[in-house]
């Protein structure tokens, strides 16, 4: 298929883009309609708005490595040294000494796929390849791509253009699982495009957890990872989503959620980056109805002269939703960090609340918050509160002055510090987390 642009002639961008939708279709014999749509997004790239401040070209982020899904995974054992040992800095070990009970891992651009698929639909839980599902499950068709603007920006017409593999995670109605999920993503090579797209659904009255981790070794060049996520939470359903970041200084991330919270829902994501990469850019959109919840957490540890972005609005739609939003910043190594989070009320008896504090580690660190909130209703109660600050010098000789040395007593705050966004969690995360906290201080001072 070739497209022309305006001047009847095809640009090299629409080229270069071409090219490698030709590759994904032939790897994954996808249905037309698939095909129809990466299309669309090439078009779309062209017109499209650059609204990124670190990446001008997408397209610089190329491989030609082809991929290849790995079989007989069914627990971490049988992974490969180098992928259990990226794995084990996110603490799943320790996990899996309490019986993980669901994994799937994108490894690059391929998916290693586990024998737990199996067990888990016996109990009303699928969870599919994103490939896969498309071509199998009427409702994931229904939903993909549905929930936001492919022309938006060039990162999202580029997406939806070269999108490659991702989840389809299914809860059916009433199905309720304590033990969580795991997906993870890899990215083990050098200028790669990872561009994963999930989407999830849970159905009326169902109960889900969901852990996503994210990892990459140290790369002697940039690779950009591209997620989006599209959720919808069904009447009554409540899904709990903890994602564990650990991207070195080389990978630029992009993640984008899409999140539908039907009446009486609940969502709650809770982010927690070790390594947030070189740069770090979000704009979640959340959309609530009549008596739904959305809670977004986020803990960030600005490293390695990184930048990070974080926004996203919370739309109360529906009478007495509410919305909260709570960040929190550890800002080290001329690091700088932005948060922009917005509350929009748009229905009676709506609340919600946005919280950024930021602590700053050393000089030359910068942190800049920007709570907004916006009400077209008379009886919304919405509030915010922001405050940036450093580990007072006091603190330090108190603790230290109780026998701890100087990286202890700093890893010691920095855990008061960030334990009101996760103190609510289960402990299964928790472990995790805390174990992520201490890895990125250590060494810190």
């Amino acid at each position: 298929m070739v497209v022309i642009n305006n001047t009847g002639v095809q640009s090299s961008q629409e080229l270069s883009i071409e090219r490698q939708i030709e590759k994904i279709v032939e790897d994954n014999d996808e249905p037309k309609w698939v095909t129809d749509l990466r299309y669309r997004g090439m078009r779309a790239f062209q017109s499209a708005p650059q609204t990124d401040p670190v990446i001008a070209d997408p397209l610089e982020f190329l491989s030609d490595q082809k991929e290849t899904p790995a079989e007989g995974i069914e627990s971490l054992d049988d992974l490969p040294e180098e992928t259990k040992s990226l794995l084990d800095e996110l603490g799943i070990n320790e996990m899996e000494q309490r019986a993980i009970a669901g994994l799937s891992i994108q490894d690059g651009t391929g998916m290693i796929d586990s024998s737990f698929r199996d067990k888990w639909e016996k109990k009303g839980v699928v969870m599919a390849p994103m490939n896969e599902a498309l071509k199998r499950y009427p409702e994931a068709r229904e939903r993909f791509m549905k929930l936001y603007d492919s022309g938006a920006s060039q990162l999202a017409a580029y997406h939806t253009a070269v999108w490659n593999g991702g989840i389809f995670l299914w809860v059916k109605e009433g199905v309720k699982e304590e033990i969580p999920l795991h997906l993870f993503f890899l990215i083990q090579q050098e200028a790669l495009t990872q561009a994963p797209h999930i989407v999830i659904l849970a159905e009326p009255e169902s109960e889900i957890k969901l852990i996503e981790g994210c990892t990459s070794p140290i790369l002697p060049k940039h690779s950009l990872h591209l997620d989006m996520t599209e959720a919808y939470i069904e009447e009554g359903a409540k899904l709990d989503l903890t994602v564990l970041q650990n991207w070195p200084e080389y990978v630029h991330t992009r993640p984008t959620q899409r999140v539908k919270v039907a009446r009486d829902a609940r969502f709650s994501v809770t982010s927690v980056g070790l390594g947030p990469g070189k740069s770090n850019i979000t704009d979640p959109h959340y959309w609530v109805e009549q008596g739904g919840r959305v809670d977004v957490n986020s803990i960030i540890l600005g490293r390695k002269d990184s930048y990070v972005d974080l926004g996203g609005v919370i739309h109360l739609e529906g009478e007495n939703s509410t919305g909260i939003n709570n960040s929190k910043a550890v800002i080290m190594d001329k690091s700088e960090v932005i948060t922009r989070g917005k509350i929009d009320a748009a229905a009676s008896g709506t609340k919600g609340h946005i919280s950024c504090d930021g602590l700053i580690m050393d000089d030359g660190s910068s942190m800049e918050t920007y709570p907004g909130l916006s009400s077209r209703v008379e009886d919304a109660e919405l509030s915010h509160e922001a405050a940036i600050g450093e580990i007072k010098s006091e603190e330090l000789f108190y603790l230290m002055s109780r026998g701890l040395d100087e990286e202890e007593a700093t890893q010691l705050i920095v855990q008061g510090f960030v334990e009101p966004v996760i103190e609510d969690l289960p402990e299964e995360y928790l472990s995790e987390i805390r174990k992520i906290i201490e890895l990125a201080l250590k060494g810190e001072k």
